[in-house]
């Protein structure tokens, strides 16, 4: 029970650090015309929380092996809180860049460490499904995000959106912190000193099948991330719906991807014999004709229905990214496998996100970003066949 205790305690608190992460799409619309920027100016402000989180995701890792997920975890929540509080205040497009940076750097210290803290209390045979468990809240935790985030700037003001979702990461992360202190495993990092900085990193970077993993990862976050922050902009855009109908149907749609998730680490479990990127290849394959169909359609019913058909597709495999890590390395090293796998992705997210400002800008049509996704999608597809098994 205890770990069941300490799994529900991570998937509450990775929550709540989506409220804190996903509250900016919803108000994308209306910084436009706030900062009056271009969309691909709003991109970069979209995409500049992950670009410092790409960059504390490796270290986040590390220091969450070396001295303790709660205390990196923690510490994440509270720069996350400060930073929000911050873009609420935000004066000028400059300032704004900057607290979303700073928004990156507490977000990224939650992911790694929160894999290391699973990992050291489910068996290896089991962690398929234990990461679907913990990867539910990156599925529900935009929909609340967009929900909450599209809520308070409707009935009070687009910074409400920044103000109010801190607090309900502060008391988790309270809770977060006293459930998760005094529980067995890996408290100070002292099984840990036997392993030095040089071999922690070493035993990552030479790994060739994380790499594989890694920068299949980082396809499937430019495409699920371009679509996830950009979703709101397009159908207010495309379709004329409001702001907030935009907000709340665009996050509905990334539901449809938690029932395959599970279904992706059940097939991988019973059916692959440790092939799981052959799971992963097909989530790719079954994208790429329903993007390729997405700019041929106007109607907002089946603009969302396709939406929702890529999510569910891409989250396929979405649990099996980081179920090798436990399998290829010792837990030892898990967090810091993990900070890498999130890190290269990440970038993948950075880009996805700016360049479709950017193309949007250039060729005043989202048509071609379309084009650039289902590429993306045949290169994961492709990187993903080069995984090695996984002796499990």
């Amino acid at each position: 029970m205890r770990k069941h205790r300490v799994l529900l305690c991570s998937c509450l608190e990775y929550l709540a650090f989506y409220l804190c992460r996903y509250n900016l799409p919803p108000v994308l619309p209306v910084l436009i015309a706030h900062f009056n920027v271009t969309h691909g100016e709003i991109g970069t402000l979209a995409s500049m929380g992950f670009v410092s989180y790409a960059i504390i995701l490796l270290p986040a890792g590390f220091l969450g092996d070396a001295f303790g997920s709660q205390k990196v975890v923690t510490l994440g929540a509270i720069v996350s809180v400060i930073s929000n509080i911050l873009f609420s205040y935000a004066s000028s497009f400059p300032t704004a860049l900057a607290f979303q940076f700073l928004n990156g750097l507490g977000q990224g210290m939650a992911w790694g460490p929160l894999t290391r803290l699973i990992s050291d209390r489910y068996p290896k045979e089991n962690i398929e499904l234990v990461m679907s468990i913990l990867l539910v809240p990156p599925n529900i935790g935009p929909t609340l995000a967009y929900t909450v985030s599209s809520y308070l700037a409707t009935n009070y003001d687009w910074r409400a959106a920044f103000l109010y979702p801190p607090a309900a990461l502060l008391v988790l992360t309270g809770l977060f912190w006293l459930l998760i202190k005094n529980q067995p495993s890996h408290l100070s990092g002292k099984e840990d000193e036997h392993i030095s900085i040089k071999e922690r990193f070493s035993l990552v970077l030479s790994n060739r099948n994380l790499w594989f993993i890694a920068l299949a990862y980082s396809c499937y976050m430019y495409i699920s991330r371009c679509l996830l922050i950009w979703l709101p902009t397009y159908l207010v855009e495309e379709t004329h719906l409001s702001p907030f109908s935009a907000s709340i149907l665009g996050g509905l749609a990334t539901l449809s991807g938690i029932g395959p998730m599970f279904i992706g680490a059940r097939l991988a479990n019973m059916k692959t014999k440790g092939r799981n990127n052959l799971i992963i290849a097909l989530s790719f394959a079954l994208t790429i004709p329903v993007i390729w169909m997405l700019p041929r359609i106007a109607d907002a019913t089946q603009i969302l229905t396709l939406f929702s058909m890529v999510f569910a597709f891409l989250n396929l495999g979405g649990s099996l990214y980081f179920s090798y890590s436990p399998v290829f390395l010792s837990k030892e090293v898990v967090g810091t496998a993990s900070g890498f796998i999130d890190s290269l992705a990440y970038v993948g997210s950075f880009l996805g996100i700016i360049l479709t400002g950017l193309i949007f800008d250039a060729y005043l049509s989202y048509d071609p970003v379309f084009i650039l996704l289902t590429i993306i999608a045949g290169a994961g597809m492709i990187i993903s066949s080069l995984i090695k098994k996984a002796a499990i």
